[in-house]
């Protein structure tokens, strides 16, 4: 068995894994990803994902959220950017969101603005790092 060897390929297995923060588990600091990310226990900082974000039901996060989708079970402070985010019963939204849409399930907390963009959601990588725009569809001129 070897321990060390060449690159391993991207395939689509690695990237339909999700990464995992576990309830007592606290950190602090950047997440950068291409899959899903569960969220259990505390985050507090930027997360950025080319796909969804999960804050489960023991899970709170402060700070900044860049992915295509949010869907929040537990407690979430800051300003989210993306296609749609989905507020579950009990969970909480305290900030600003950039969405196309937005679900809030009943017995859900949502404190804040909320601005509805028309347009897709692009991500783009500059320098290894992912960024998530809001894309304005093309005015037409009559």
């Amino acid at each position: 068995m070897a321990f060390f060897g060449g690159k391993k390929k991207k395939t689509q297995e690695s990237i339909g894994t999700a990464s995992i923060i576990t309830p007592g588990t606290y950190i602090k600091g950047e997440i950068k990803c291409e899959g899903n990310i569960l969220i259990n226990g505390d985050f507090e900082g930027i997360i950025s994902s080319n796909s969804e974000v999960v804050v489960g039901k023991s899970g709170r996060v402060k700070g900044e959220i860049n992915s295509q989708k949010l869907l929040v079970s537990g407690e979430f402070r800051g300003s989210f950017t993306g296609e749609i985010v989905d507020i579950m019963p009990y969970g909480k939204v305290y900030g600003d969101v950039h969405v196309n849409n937005i679900i809030i399930e009943p017995n859900a907390v949502f404190e804040g603005e909320t601005k509805i963009v028309s347009g897709r959601v692009h991500q783009n990588t500059t320098n290894g790092y992912t960024n998530v725009d809001v894309v304005q569809p093309k005015k037409l001129g009559y």
